[in-house]
């Protein structure tokens, strides 16, 4: 990212919005099961794959960031559980997050996999590079991936016995702030997680992924560090069923501060904190097993709240 051209950095449209530089409640948006149109299924030895759409709830979304996009991976042996897999930053197509929906299906879990607004089919300009280009932008993404998140499980779960929401790194950190903010128990797994985006942004290398003198020079750094310091893990009274939660980190990750994820575990005392040797690429790389490990032993210890 240091060395990287312009055309990768995000922000360089600047603030945005400022309006919508302050986070939307999500947690009070109505988590109202929503409506999927189930387009196309195929079958593998192992699995049956579907994509489906959906208008996404939030319609402050511009254009083609308002239809949502699904891939739900089941195994044919019928199954109780399924998580909604939560998308990391940048990703553009899912192929590491179908790659641990292989893996738990195996283990007899479905996975939903959700498409980011702003990212892959949900870009609202395909041609016009990175598609976070202001803060605004990142801050309403993150809030519709929470809210489509919490509308997805509500409506899987009167399909099944039990829910549950994962996700690495910033997926890590949108799984969490779902699964504390719903009105049911869920399973939960955060795996490289940070209580917040701020951190990840302002003490990690992705630092210098930010087009900084959109902002203002990096004299903007304190600003940045608030405003996305306002989403964070720990303005969330901890629900009862947190306690049932998996954390992983990473212990030399260089993506997500150590310290940003132990404030989680100490946010949530009760939750299962589980540190991984090496760092983030090695942990989501070379370690899939320890994280559909992760995904099932959440299931599992919350397996009594429902």
């Amino acid at each position: 990212l240091r060395w990287g051209p312009e055309s990768i950095r995000f922000f360089g449209g600047g603030w945005g919005d400022p309006e919508l530089l302050e986070p939307l409640d999500f947690a009070n948006f109505p988590a109202d099961p929503i409506d999927i149109q189930w387009l196309t299924t195929r079958t593998t030895d192992t699995t049956a794959i579907r994509h489906g759409t959906f208008l996404s709830p939030l319609d402050l979304l511009p254009g083609r960031a308002r239809r949502g996009s699904i891939i739900l991976i089941e195994p044919h042996t019928p199954t109780d559980r399924t998580v909604v897999l939560m998308p990391a930053w940048n990703e553009h197509e899912p192929s590491v997050r179908v790659a641990l929906a292989q893996r738990l299906a195996r283990r007899g879990v479905t996975s939903v996999i959700l498409e980011n607004a702003y990212f892959g089919s949900r870009h609202p300009d395909p041609h016009g590079g990175h598609p976070i280009r202001t803060v605004a932008d990142f801050m309403l993404m993150g809030a519709s991936a929470c809210i489509e998140a919490r509308c997805i499980l509500a409506h899987f779960a009167a399909e099944t016995d039990q829910v549950g929401v994962a996700g690495y790194s910033m997926g890590g950190n949108t799984a969490a702030l779902v699964g504390a903010s719903m009105p049911f128990p869920v399973a939960i797994a955060a795996l490289a997680v940070s209580h917040s985006p701020g951190p990840v942004f302002l003490d990690g290398v992705l630092w210098y992924g930010v087009a900084w003198d959109a902002l203002g020079g990096t004299g903007a750094e304190d600003e940045l560090r608030d405003v996305l310091g306002r989403v964070s893990v720990l303005h969330l009274a901890p629900a009862p069923h947190v306690d049932d939660a998996v954390l992983v980190g990473a212990r030399s990750d260089a993506y997500i501060p150590q310290a940003a994820t132990q404030a989680l575990a100490d946010h949530w005392p009760k939750a299962d904190m589980r540190w991984e040797p090496g760092g983030h690429a090695t942990l989501v790389w070379l370690r899939k097993n320890r994280l559909a490990d992760a995904v099932v032993d959440a299931f599992n210890r919350s397996a009594g709240r429902r």
